[in-house]
């Protein structure tokens, strides 16, 4: 099922919602790349320290929108011969025998923590009623692939292990991540030969992460409907997540698996029928959208109950938005009811 979500304020077709349009209006527009060359960037030019800096602004993390108390607990979850840092969120009005969601936070597999997402488990565990674990995995490119993967499995495990000291039902366990944050969310699930996931709340996941030139989905601008008056800053937008992206995945690997590894890029899996029942949250400007409209295709295929919630006028991104943009709340909203029906 497809569900459109449009856009609150702008009216026309094919453009950004107001309140993106504003925001990339004041970045500034260069006005002299050229939208059809690749990034080009090698791994050693990366700037890890910049980039991890740009994801730690205020406005990137988003605001507490909560109305109710919610418990936070910090803890260290053993991962194989090595320690990862979680952060558990509950009501305070919780009862016993609740489902359990598995958060896993983007940023390109090289930036992101704790923090970066902690607004929006706050208000997921407010909304759905479920205990929120929130997971900081090891980054790349301290840690390449599969160590993120590893983590990430562990805290599955540890949840599965630990649900009645946690106060949760160990068959209702969801999992949910935005960006590289559901790619890896979808690694597990592919993983998680015991089927203990039985749901997955998956926000505009890269499952490809060969460069625009090599997907599998042969991603290209034309690829967009857009209104000719936007048409330059949705370009500019898109420009910055395939330049960025097209090194995502060699710092991520390091060099040393290929990108078409369904181990790495979901979307060359052979089975896909092992997913549990799969929300995936699209946004109309989004590089990676055609990753998820792949995904849904591959889903569908194999008998997996999908809903695709797309969203109108927005770019890859909008969820780190919360308390400014009234969608990325919504979708937090959507996805709780999920929760609480499983």
């Amino acid at each position: 099922m497809r569900i459109v979500k449009p856009k609150l304020v702008e009216t026309r077709p094919h453009c950004f919602e107001k309140a993106v349009y504003d925001r990339e209006i004041a970045k500034g527009i260069s006005g002299i790349k050229d939208y059809y060359t690749g990034g080009g960037t090698e791994i050693e030019e990366f700037d890890t320290v910049s980039y991890r800096q740009r994801l730690a602004r205020p406005e990137v993390q988003g605001k507490d929108i909560t109305t109710v108390p919610i418990e936070e607990t910090n803890r260290l979850v053993k991962v194989g011969d090595h320690y990862i840092p979680i952060c558990i969120y509950k009501r305070e009005d919780i009862q016993k025998d609740v489902p359990v969601l598995i958060y896993i936070h983007g940023g390109g597999f090289a930036g992101g923590d704790i923090p970066f997402k902690a607004n929006n488990c706050r208000y997921f565990a407010e909304q759905s009623g479920a205990v929120v674990v929130n997971v900081q995995y090891r980054l790349a490119p301290e840690t390449l692939f599969p160590g993120p993967v590893e983590d990430c499995m562990g805290v599955l495990d540890w949840v599965y292990e630990n649900a009645a000291m946690l106060g949760v039902n160990k068959e209702k366990i969801a999992i949910s991540g935005d960006s590289a944050g559901g790619t890896l969310a979808a690694n597990v699930i592919l993983k998680d030969k015991e089927r203990r996931i039985k749901l997955a709340l998956l926000i505009y996941g890269a499952y490809d992460l060969n460069d625009a030139d090599h997907s599998f989905c042969k991603w290209d601008y034309s690829k967009y409907e857009i209104d000719e008056d936007h048409k330059e800053v949705i370009f500019n937008r898109l420009y910055d997540f395939r330049a960025s992206s097209d090194v995502m995945g060699k710092v991520y690997v390091g060099g040393q698996y290929d990108l078409n590894d369904p181990d790495v890029s979901p979307i060359y899996a052979e089975d896909f029928s092992v997913f549990p029942k799969t929300v995936l949250i699209e946004a109309e400007f989004d590089y990676f959208r055609w990753d998820n409209v792949e995904l849904a295709k591959k889903l569908e295929a194999a008998g997996v109950e999908v809903d695709e919630l797309f969203y109108e006028g927005l770019d890859h991104g909008f969820f780190d938005r919360l308390g400014s943009l009234t969608q990325t709340a919504d979708s937090i909203e959507v996805m709780s009811d999920y929760i609480k029906k499983m």
